[in-house]
């Protein structure tokens, strides 16, 4: 049997804590073992106001094991992962890393993306995604166990309002405001950076980001709007549960990662996810299969603002 060496393992944690968290909180950590490593939540940045089930967390972990596996097998490793191992609801996957066939090329280019992947909260182009690659991310979703559907058409005005409607809820409640507020950074490892916020008066589209300076979205800058028109995708999952969400995650992740090899960036809606009532109406309004985790604005964003990471030291044991 081929020994694992400890830089490779240390290389796919690493690697692993690029991933996409909600608010960029990267509620993980990771314990190293012999030929592998055990992820764990971190419940200290777990959003007790937005999250309080933990299910956020559980995607945001879920896309660093993601991370993980695409880093792994760029460097000829094959990546096992068994999740829940446990009763400790805390140890949340175990990963056993073992010596695998050469990388091919694109095993190496997704990998490359690890390194360009970034959540576009910027202005998108004016430029569709090709059919081809909306039809191969889809596949990247169903072989993992999740669902992945477009919408289309008079859906989106329905999406459309769901979202407003979500968002206007959440900004009306003051301890949200000040969760939101608290994890906006001008410096540190962690948190959305301030430059890395969209302006919202200048955009030409009715879907509702998420606003983190808590500004007023419907006041315009006085210019001409760009218009934008991403393609808009929601992810499902047959259950609900954490083992459903941490599936989810992994799935998002390597979508956003097979997106970004072609230059396409992806942005959370998350408002209309974020609670119960939402997630009931968006999946009958849309009539989807199974429970709805992530919804995407998937397009060509311009410009590019990177989120800091926490030291590995201080993640990794």
């Amino acid at each position: 049997m081929i020994s694992i060496e400890a830089d490779l393992v240390r290389h796919v944690v690493e690697a692993a804590t690029l991933a996409p968290s909600v608010h960029n909180t990267q509620p993980w950590r990771f314990v190293t073992r012999a030929a592998g490593f055990d992820l764990y939540a971190d419940p200290a940045r777990q959003l007790a106001v937005l999250d309080p089930a933990g299910r956020q967390l559980h995607l945001s972990c879920g896309a660093a094991l993601a991370h993980a596996r695409v880093a792994a097998r760029a460097m000829g490793a094959d990546a096992a992962v068994e999740l829940l191992p446990t009763d400790d609801p805390t140890l949340l996957a175990r990963v056993e890393l073992s010596i695998g066939q050469p990388a091919d090329d694109s095993e190496v280019v997704l990998a490359q993306a690890l390194l360009t992947r970034h959540t576009g909260r910027g202005v998108y182009d004016d430029e569709p995604v090709e059919p081809a690659l909306l039809d191969a991310l889809q596949a990247v979703v169903d072989q993992e166990g999740a669902m992945l559907r477009y919408v289309r058409g008079a859906e989106m005005v329905e999406l459309e309002v769901l979202l407003s409607e979500a968002d206007a809820r959440e900004q009306r409640d003051p301890d949200y405001r000040r969760e939101l507020a608290s994890w906006v950074r001008d410096t540190g490892d962690d948190g959305v950076p301030s430059d890395a916020l969209a302006d919202l008066s200048g955009r030409g589209s009715s879907l509702r980001l998420r606003d983190f300076s808590l500004s007023s979205p419907e006041q315009g800058s006085g210019q001409a709007p760009v218009a934008e028109h991403p393609d808009v995708a929601v992810l499902t999952t047959v259950g609900d549960s954490p083992q459903a969400w941490l599936h989810a995650g992994q799935a998002g992740g390597l979508l956003l990662l097979h997106a970004a090899v072609h230059g396409v960036q992806g942005q959370p809606l998350g408002q209309v996810t974020d609670t119960e009532g939402p997630r009931r109406r968006l999946s009958a309004v849309l009539g989807l299969v199974g429970v709805p985790q992530l919804v995407l604005r998937l397009g060509y964003a311009r410009g590019h603002a990177a989120t800091s990471r926490r030291a590995l030291g201080d993640v990794l044991t």
